[in-house]
Protein backbone atom coordinates (compact mmCIF):
# COMPACT_ATOMS: atom_id res chain seq x y z
CA UNK A 1 0.00 0.00 0.00
CA UNK A 2 1.58 3.38 -1.19
CA UNK A 3 4.52 1.56 -2.40
CA UNK A 4 5.45 1.09 1.59
CA UNK A 5 6.81 -2.20 2.93
CA UNK A 6 4.71 -4.28 5.58
CA UNK A 7 6.93 -3.62 8.19
CA UNK A 8 9.05 -0.51 8.70
CA UNK A 9 13.14 -0.65 9.05
CA UNK A 10 13.81 -2.46 12.50
CA UNK A 11 11.31 -1.25 15.63
CA UNK A 12 10.20 2.36 14.47
CA UNK A 13 8.89 3.75 18.27
CA UNK A 14 11.66 6.75 17.58
CA UNK A 15 9.86 7.63 14.22
CA UNK A 16 6.53 7.53 16.06
CA UNK A 17 8.01 9.56 18.73
CA UNK A 18 10.05 12.37 15.71
CA UNK A 19 6.66 12.69 14.49
CA UNK A 20 4.39 13.30 17.42
CA UNK A 21 6.81 16.35 17.95
CA UNK A 22 7.31 17.32 13.89
CA UNK A 23 3.44 18.04 13.93
CA UNK A 24 2.45 19.09 17.70
CA UNK A 25 0.66 15.83 18.52
CA UNK A 26 -0.42 17.14 22.21
CA UNK A 27 0.68 14.68 24.47
CA UNK A 28 -1.39 14.59 27.73
CA UNK A 29 -4.19 14.70 25.50
CA UNK A 30 -3.42 11.81 23.83
CA UNK A 31 -2.52 9.67 26.86
CA UNK A 32 -5.50 11.13 28.46
CA UNK A 33 -8.18 10.41 26.01
CA UNK A 34 -6.67 6.83 24.88
CA UNK A 35 -7.58 3.05 25.29
CA UNK A 36 -5.30 0.65 24.13
CA UNK A 37 -6.08 -2.85 22.71
CA UNK A 38 -3.78 -5.77 22.80
CA UNK A 39 -4.78 -9.65 21.97
CA UNK A 40 -4.22 -12.22 19.94
CA UNK A 41 -8.02 -12.49 18.42
CA UNK A 42 -11.22 -10.45 19.54
CA UNK A 43 -8.95 -6.75 19.05
CA UNK A 44 -11.24 -5.31 16.33
CA UNK A 45 -14.85 -6.06 18.03
CA UNK A 46 -13.63 -5.50 21.45
CA UNK A 47 -12.39 -1.89 20.22
CA UNK A 48 -16.18 -1.88 18.84
CA UNK A 49 -17.96 -2.94 22.24
CA UNK A 50 -15.49 0.06 24.13
CA UNK A 51 -16.55 2.99 21.58
CA UNK A 52 -20.25 1.67 21.99
CA UNK A 53 -20.23 1.50 25.66
CA UNK A 54 -18.16 5.31 26.11
CA UNK A 55 -20.66 6.74 23.47
CA UNK A 56 -23.54 5.56 25.87
CA UNK A 57 -22.58 8.49 27.67
CA UNK A 58 -22.60 10.73 25.58
CA UNK A 59 -18.92 10.84 24.04
CA UNK A 60 -17.47 11.14 20.95
CA UNK A 61 -15.19 8.23 19.97
CA UNK A 62 -12.48 7.83 17.27
CA UNK A 63 -11.57 4.33 16.78
CA UNK A 64 -8.44 3.29 14.87
CA UNK A 65 -8.66 -0.82 13.99
CA UNK A 66 -7.11 -3.16 11.61
CA UNK A 67 -7.07 -5.48 9.48
CA UNK A 68 -9.71 -3.59 7.13
CA UNK A 69 -12.07 -5.47 4.53
CA UNK A 70 -12.69 -3.61 1.47
CA UNK A 71 -11.57 -0.23 2.17
CA UNK A 72 -8.38 1.00 3.96
CA UNK A 73 -10.43 3.75 5.40
CA UNK A 74 -12.78 1.32 7.55
CA UNK A 75 -9.84 1.31 10.16
CA UNK A 76 -9.99 5.08 10.97
CA UNK A 77 -14.09 5.76 12.50
CA UNK A 78 -15.14 9.16 14.62
CA UNK A 79 -18.64 7.46 15.83
CA UNK A 80 -19.69 5.37 12.52
CA UNK A 81 -18.49 7.66 10.15
CA UNK A 82 -15.52 6.60 8.22
CA UNK A 83 -12.62 9.10 7.52
CA UNK A 84 -13.60 11.11 4.61
CA UNK A 85 -11.56 10.35 1.14
CA UNK A 86 -10.29 14.20 1.17
CA UNK A 87 -8.97 13.51 5.02
CA UNK A 88 -6.96 10.61 4.29
CA UNK A 89 -5.37 11.75 0.98
CA UNK A 90 -4.31 15.24 2.22
CA UNK A 91 -2.91 12.91 6.22
CA UNK A 92 -1.47 9.96 4.12
CA UNK A 93 0.66 13.15 1.84
CA UNK A 94 1.59 14.22 5.27
CA UNK A 95 3.40 11.20 6.28
CA UNK A 96 4.60 10.04 3.10
CA UNK A 97 6.54 13.72 3.17
CA UNK A 98 7.78 12.55 6.69
CA UNK A 99 8.86 9.43 5.29
CA UNK A 100 10.75 10.31 1.96
CA UNK A 101 12.59 13.02 4.01
CA UNK A 102 13.78 10.29 6.21
CA UNK A 103 17.46 8.96 6.13
CA UNK A 104 17.80 5.45 4.13
CA UNK A 105 17.70 2.36 6.33
CA UNK A 106 15.17 3.95 8.49
CA UNK A 107 11.55 4.10 7.16
CA UNK A 108 8.00 3.85 8.32
CA UNK A 109 6.17 0.73 7.33
CA UNK A 110 2.67 0.40 6.37
CA UNK A 111 1.35 -0.28 9.69
CA UNK A 112 3.29 2.86 10.83
CA UNK A 113 2.55 4.67 8.31
CA UNK A 114 -1.25 4.09 8.77
CA UNK A 115 -1.17 4.78 12.88
CA UNK A 116 0.45 8.50 11.95
CA UNK A 117 -2.43 9.31 9.67
CA UNK A 118 -4.70 7.99 12.47
CA UNK A 119 -2.76 10.83 15.00
CA UNK A 120 -2.98 13.65 12.47
CA UNK A 121 -7.27 13.14 11.98
CA UNK A 122 -7.82 12.51 15.59
CA UNK A 123 -4.98 15.64 16.10
CA UNK A 124 -7.84 17.65 14.10
CA UNK A 125 -11.39 16.28 15.41
CA UNK A 126 -10.66 15.77 19.14
CA UNK A 127 -12.75 13.33 19.74
CA UNK A 128 -13.25 12.95 23.43
CA UNK A 129 -12.28 9.22 23.58
CA UNK A 130 -9.74 7.53 20.95
CA UNK A 131 -9.55 3.53 21.02
CA UNK A 132 -6.07 2.17 19.42
CA UNK A 133 -6.45 -1.21 18.55
CA UNK A 134 -2.45 -2.65 18.19
CA UNK A 135 -1.06 -4.22 15.29
CA UNK A 136 1.86 -6.95 16.47
CA UNK A 137 2.39 -7.27 20.18
CA UNK A 138 2.41 -4.17 22.38
CA UNK A 139 6.00 -3.54 23.65
CA UNK A 140 7.52 -2.25 19.83
CA UNK A 141 3.94 -1.18 18.61
CA UNK A 142 3.12 2.47 18.02
CA UNK A 143 0.21 1.93 20.03
CA UNK A 144 2.43 2.11 22.78
CA UNK A 145 3.45 5.82 21.98
CA UNK A 146 -0.01 7.09 22.67
CA UNK A 147 0.36 6.35 26.28
CA UNK A 148 -2.79 4.79 27.07
CA UNK A 149 -4.04 4.80 30.93
CA UNK A 150 -5.94 1.88 30.24
CA UNK A 151 -5.67 -1.20 28.01
CA UNK A 152 -6.89 -4.41 27.55
CA UNK A 153 -5.95 -7.80 26.04
CA UNK A 154 -8.40 -9.54 24.57
CA UNK A 155 -6.59 -13.62 24.18
CA UNK A 156 -3.11 -15.13 24.06
CA UNK A 157 -2.01 -17.97 21.05
CA UNK A 158 1.32 -18.60 19.92
CA UNK A 159 1.33 -15.71 17.33
CA UNK A 160 4.57 -14.07 16.20
CA UNK A 161 7.34 -16.23 18.28
CA UNK A 162 9.96 -14.76 16.35
CA UNK A 163 8.81 -10.88 16.97
CA UNK A 164 7.23 -11.61 20.65
CA UNK A 165 8.63 -14.62 22.29
CA UNK A 166 8.54 -18.40 22.57
CA UNK A 167 5.29 -18.93 25.08
CA UNK A 168 2.37 -17.53 25.62
CA UNK A 169 3.58 -16.04 29.23
CA UNK A 170 6.28 -13.86 27.30
CA UNK A 171 3.49 -12.71 24.54
CA UNK A 172 1.22 -11.65 27.70
CA UNK A 173 4.44 -9.53 28.75
CA UNK A 174 4.91 -7.70 25.48
CA UNK A 175 1.16 -7.07 24.85
CA UNK A 176 1.09 -5.21 28.92
CA UNK A 177 3.46 -3.64 27.41
CA UNK A 178 0.96 -1.52 25.61
CA UNK A 179 -0.38 0.80 28.80
CA UNK A 180 1.67 3.53 30.50
CA UNK A 181 3.13 2.71 33.34
CA UNK A 182 0.50 3.13 36.49
CA UNK A 183 -2.39 2.07 33.67
CA UNK A 184 -4.96 -0.51 33.82
CA UNK A 185 -4.89 -3.75 31.91
CA UNK A 186 -8.76 -5.24 31.96
CA UNK A 187 -7.97 -9.09 31.20
CA UNK A 188 -10.40 -10.53 28.98
CA UNK A 189 -12.58 -13.89 30.69
CA UNK A 190 -10.58 -16.27 27.77
CA UNK A 191 -7.33 -15.32 29.76
CA UNK A 192 -6.20 -18.69 32.06
CA UNK A 193 -6.30 -17.92 35.72
CA UNK A 194 -2.68 -19.29 35.74
CA UNK A 195 -1.55 -16.82 33.16
CA UNK A 196 -3.62 -13.72 34.74
CA UNK A 197 -1.67 -14.07 37.97
CA UNK A 198 1.70 -14.19 36.21
CA UNK A 199 0.76 -11.20 33.84
CA UNK A 200 -0.22 -9.70 37.48
CA UNK A 201 2.82 -9.80 38.71
CA UNK A 202 4.79 -9.04 35.66
CA UNK A 203 2.62 -5.93 35.19
CA UNK A 204 3.22 -4.61 38.99
CA UNK A 205 7.08 -4.05 38.55
CA UNK A 206 6.23 -1.21 36.29
CA UNK A 207 3.48 0.01 38.52
CA UNK A 208 0.76 -1.24 36.48
CA UNK A 209 -2.49 -3.15 37.58
CA UNK A 210 -4.40 -5.57 36.31
CA UNK A 211 -7.99 -6.40 36.76
CA UNK A 212 -10.04 -9.65 35.20
CA UNK A 213 -13.38 -8.68 33.46
CA UNK A 214 -14.95 -10.79 35.63
CA UNK A 215 -14.22 -9.50 39.03
CA UNK A 216 -16.94 -8.95 41.47
CA UNK A 217 -19.14 -9.53 38.48
CA UNK A 218 -21.57 -12.41 37.12
CA UNK A 219 -21.51 -14.13 33.59
CA UNK A 220 -24.64 -16.70 33.24
CA UNK A 221 -24.92 -19.15 30.53
CA UNK A 222 -24.20 -18.44 26.74
CA UNK A 223 -26.55 -19.31 24.02
CA UNK A 224 -25.91 -18.35 20.48
CA UNK A 225 -28.03 -17.72 17.55
CA UNK A 226 -28.09 -16.66 14.04
CA UNK A 227 -29.22 -13.32 15.18
CA UNK A 228 -26.13 -13.40 17.87
CA UNK A 229 -25.40 -14.56 21.89
CA UNK A 230 -27.74 -14.29 24.67
CA UNK A 231 -25.84 -14.26 28.15
CA UNK A 232 -26.91 -12.63 31.67
CA UNK A 233 -24.67 -10.46 33.33
CA UNK A 234 -25.15 -9.08 36.65
CA UNK A 235 -22.83 -8.09 39.49
CA UNK A 236 -21.50 -10.84 41.96
CA UNK A 237 -23.42 -8.94 45.24
CA UNK A 238 -26.35 -8.63 44.68
CA UNK A 239 -28.65 -12.34 43.72
CA UNK A 240 -28.94 -13.86 40.32
CA UNK A 241 -32.67 -12.46 40.20
CA UNK A 242 -31.30 -9.09 38.82
CA UNK A 243 -29.19 -9.92 36.20
CA UNK A 244 -29.72 -8.45 33.33
CA UNK A 245 -30.02 -10.42 29.74
CA UNK A 246 -27.88 -9.37 27.52
CA UNK A 247 -28.76 -10.21 23.51
CA UNK A 248 -25.25 -9.33 21.16
CA UNK A 249 -25.58 -9.17 17.70
CA UNK A 250 -21.85 -10.96 17.33
CA UNK A 251 -22.09 -14.48 17.82
CA UNK A 252 -20.18 -16.52 20.06
CA UNK A 253 -18.76 -17.05 23.58
CA UNK A 254 -15.74 -15.45 22.47
CA UNK A 255 -17.84 -12.10 21.91
CA UNK A 256 -19.18 -12.14 24.64
CA UNK A 257 -15.50 -12.22 26.46
CA UNK A 258 -15.14 -9.24 24.35
CA UNK A 259 -18.16 -7.51 25.26
CA UNK A 260 -17.79 -7.92 28.86
CA UNK A 261 -13.56 -6.99 28.68
CA UNK A 262 -14.88 -3.90 26.81
CA UNK A 263 -17.55 -3.13 29.45
CA UNK A 264 -15.27 -2.68 32.12
CA UNK A 265 -12.64 -0.85 29.91
CA UNK A 266 -14.85 1.58 29.36
CA UNK A 267 -15.93 2.00 33.23
CA UNK A 268 -12.48 2.20 34.43
CA UNK A 269 -11.84 4.50 31.21
CA UNK A 270 -15.08 6.77 32.67
CA UNK A 271 -14.11 6.28 35.96
CA UNK A 272 -17.66 4.97 36.30
CA UNK A 273 -18.60 2.86 39.28
CA UNK A 274 -21.79 1.35 37.84
CA UNK A 275 -23.34 -0.08 41.18
CA UNK A 276 -23.95 3.20 42.02
CA UNK A 277 -25.15 4.36 38.47
CA UNK A 278 -27.62 2.47 37.44
CA UNK A 279 -28.96 4.09 34.54
CA UNK A 280 -25.67 4.33 33.18
CA UNK A 281 -24.95 0.76 33.81
CA UNK A 282 -27.99 -0.06 31.74
CA UNK A 283 -27.37 2.39 28.93
CA UNK A 284 -24.23 1.02 27.90
CA UNK A 285 -25.78 -2.71 28.16
CA UNK A 286 -28.23 -1.58 25.40
CA UNK A 287 -25.09 -0.37 23.68
CA UNK A 288 -23.54 -3.28 23.14
CA UNK A 289 -26.87 -4.89 22.29
CA UNK A 290 -25.90 -2.43 18.99
CA UNK A 291 -22.59 -3.15 18.23
CA UNK A 292 -21.90 -4.78 14.57
CA UNK A 293 -18.47 -5.95 13.19
CA UNK A 294 -18.36 -6.77 10.04
CA UNK A 295 -16.49 -10.11 9.04
CA UNK A 296 -16.69 -11.32 12.62
CA UNK A 297 -19.40 -14.72 11.86
CA UNK A 298 -21.33 -11.98 9.35
CA UNK A 299 -23.93 -13.50 7.53
CA UNK A 300 -23.34 -10.82 4.04
CA UNK A 301 -26.27 -12.60 1.58
CA UNK A 302 -29.29 -14.64 1.75
CA UNK A 303 -31.06 -16.99 -0.74
CA UNK A 304 -28.88 -18.63 -0.34
CA UNK A 305 -27.15 -17.61 2.69
CA UNK A 306 -23.65 -16.75 2.90
CA UNK A 307 -21.51 -16.62 5.97
CA UNK A 308 -17.86 -14.73 6.50
CA UNK A 309 -15.65 -14.90 9.00
CA UNK A 310 -12.13 -13.64 9.40
CA UNK A 311 -10.57 -15.62 11.92
CA UNK A 312 -6.86 -16.98 10.98
CA UNK A 313 -5.86 -18.81 14.02
CA UNK A 314 -6.40 -22.34 15.64
CA UNK A 315 -8.25 -20.89 18.45
CA UNK A 316 -10.52 -18.75 16.19
CA UNK A 317 -11.36 -21.19 13.40
CA UNK A 318 -12.75 -23.52 16.93
CA UNK A 319 -14.74 -20.27 18.33
CA UNK A 320 -16.50 -19.50 14.98
CA UNK A 321 -16.65 -22.89 13.66
CA UNK A 322 -18.33 -24.34 17.20
CA UNK A 323 -20.79 -21.29 17.34
CA UNK A 324 -21.42 -21.56 13.88
CA UNK A 325 -23.13 -24.90 13.80
CA UNK A 326 -25.11 -24.26 17.13
CA UNK A 327 -27.42 -22.58 14.80
CA UNK A 328 -26.47 -24.32 11.79
CA UNK A 329 -27.27 -28.00 10.54
CA UNK A 330 -23.75 -29.65 9.65
CA UNK A 331 -25.01 -31.21 7.01
CA UNK A 332 -26.27 -28.33 5.42
CA UNK A 333 -23.38 -26.23 5.75
CA UNK A 334 -20.80 -25.78 2.48
CA UNK A 335 -17.91 -24.74 3.84
CA UNK A 336 -15.47 -22.32 1.46
CA UNK A 337 -12.02 -22.90 2.89
CA UNK A 338 -8.64 -21.24 2.31
CA UNK A 339 -6.06 -20.19 4.56
CA UNK A 340 -2.76 -18.16 3.95
CA UNK A 341 0.34 -19.47 3.52
CA UNK A 342 1.95 -17.33 6.33
CA UNK A 343 -0.05 -18.84 8.90
CA UNK A 344 -0.60 -22.63 10.83
CA UNK A 345 -1.88 -23.93 7.73
CA UNK A 346 -2.27 -27.54 8.93
CA UNK A 347 -3.53 -26.38 12.34
CA UNK A 348 -6.57 -24.67 11.46
CA UNK A 349 -7.15 -27.22 8.32
CA UNK A 350 -6.92 -29.79 11.20
CA UNK A 351 -9.54 -27.71 13.12
CA UNK A 352 -11.78 -27.09 10.12
CA UNK A 353 -12.09 -30.39 8.13
CA UNK A 354 -13.80 -31.68 11.36
CA UNK A 355 -16.56 -29.61 11.31
CA UNK A 356 -18.43 -30.02 8.19
CA UNK A 357 -19.71 -32.50 5.42
CA UNK A 358 -19.22 -30.69 2.41
CA UNK A 359 -16.22 -28.58 1.22
CA UNK A 360 -14.78 -25.88 -1.56
CA UNK A 361 -11.03 -25.94 -0.83
CA UNK A 362 -9.78 -22.72 -2.74
CA UNK A 363 -6.99 -20.07 -2.48
CA UNK A 364 -7.08 -16.63 -2.28
CA UNK A 365 -5.23 -14.64 -5.24
CA UNK A 366 -3.79 -12.40 -1.75
CA UNK A 367 -1.12 -14.73 0.24
CA UNK A 368 -2.93 -17.79 -0.02
CA UNK A 369 -1.26 -21.61 0.34
CA UNK A 370 -1.70 -23.67 -2.07
CA UNK A 371 -4.53 -26.53 -1.77
CA UNK A 372 -2.30 -28.91 -2.19
CA UNK A 373 -0.96 -28.38 1.42
CA UNK A 374 -3.91 -29.28 3.51
CA UNK A 375 -6.44 -30.85 0.74
CA UNK A 376 -4.99 -34.30 1.86
CA UNK A 377 -6.46 -33.10 5.98
CA UNK A 378 -9.86 -32.84 4.21
CA UNK A 379 -9.95 -35.95 2.38
CA UNK A 380 -9.37 -38.23 5.38
CA UNK A 381 -12.51 -36.44 7.17
CA UNK A 382 -14.84 -35.92 4.02
CA UNK A 383 -16.18 -37.81 1.32
CA UNK A 384 -16.99 -33.99 -0.60
CA UNK A 385 -14.10 -31.98 -0.55
CA UNK A 386 -14.01 -30.19 -4.34
CA UNK A 387 -11.01 -27.90 -5.25
CA UNK A 388 -11.75 -24.47 -6.91
CA UNK A 389 -8.31 -22.56 -8.46
CA UNK A 390 -9.50 -19.39 -6.75
CA UNK A 391 -12.05 -17.69 -5.01
CA UNK A 392 -14.13 -16.74 -8.02
CA UNK A 393 -14.59 -19.89 -9.11
CA UNK A 394 -15.51 -20.87 -5.38
CA UNK A 395 -18.27 -18.46 -5.03
CA UNK A 396 -19.56 -19.08 -7.91
CA UNK A 397 -19.31 -23.22 -7.85
CA UNK A 398 -20.98 -22.82 -3.84
CA UNK A 399 -23.68 -20.51 -5.11
CA UNK A 400 -25.06 -23.55 -7.54
CA UNK A 401 -24.61 -26.23 -5.14
CA UNK A 402 -26.15 -24.25 -2.32
CA UNK A 403 -29.06 -23.14 -4.14
CA UNK A 404 -29.96 -27.20 -5.66
CA UNK A 405 -29.07 -28.75 -3.04
CA UNK A 406 -30.38 -26.05 -0.16
CA UNK A 407 -27.67 -25.63 1.84
CA UNK A 408 -26.11 -22.50 3.61
CA UNK A 409 -22.39 -21.54 2.75
CA UNK A 410 -19.46 -20.07 5.15
CA UNK A 411 -16.06 -18.86 3.58
CA UNK A 412 -13.29 -19.13 6.90
CA UNK A 413 -9.81 -19.56 7.00
CA UNK A 414 -8.73 -15.90 7.09
CA UNK A 415 -9.50 -12.75 6.00
CA UNK A 416 -8.08 -12.80 2.53
CA UNK A 417 -10.38 -15.27 1.68
CA UNK A 418 -13.65 -14.11 3.16
CA UNK A 419 -13.38 -10.48 2.10
CA UNK A 420 -12.39 -12.15 -1.43
CA UNK A 421 -15.55 -14.98 -1.92
CA UNK A 422 -17.59 -12.12 -0.46
CA UNK A 423 -16.64 -9.52 -3.44
CA UNK A 424 -16.71 -12.46 -5.58
CA UNK A 425 -20.34 -13.64 -5.17
CA UNK A 426 -21.29 -9.92 -4.96
CA UNK A 427 -20.27 -9.82 -8.47
CA UNK A 428 -16.73 -8.12 -7.82
CA UNK A 429 -13.38 -8.71 -9.01
CA UNK A 430 -11.58 -10.05 -5.59
CA UNK A 431 -8.26 -8.84 -7.17
CA UNK A 432 -9.24 -5.33 -6.81
CA UNK A 433 -9.16 -5.47 -2.83
CA UNK A 434 -6.05 -3.47 -1.90
CA UNK A 435 -5.00 -5.67 1.26
CA UNK A 436 -1.68 -4.37 3.26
Amino acid sequence: MFGLPKFGDGIGLHRIEQFMLAHRIDRAALGRKSIAVTGTNGKGSTSRFITSAIEAAGLRVGCFTSPHLFDVRERFTIGADMIPREAFERYTATVLAFNAARPGGDRIGAFEFLFMAALLWFQEERPDAMVWEAGIGGRYDPVRTVRASVSVLTSIELEHTELLGATQELIAYDKVDAVAPGGCVVLSPSIPERLAIRIAAFASLSGKATLPALASRRLGAVTNQARGARFTYGFAATTPEADHLVKLKLAGRHQVDNAVTALRAAEIWLGLKPEENHERHLAMLAALRQTTWPGRLQKVAESPDLWIDVGHTPCAIDAVTSTFLEFTPRDKTLAIFGVSGAKEVGAISQIAATRFDHFILTRAFKAGADVQQFEAIFRKTSADVTVAPDTIAAATLARERATRDGLTVIALGGLFLAAEVQRAWEGGNPRDIEFL
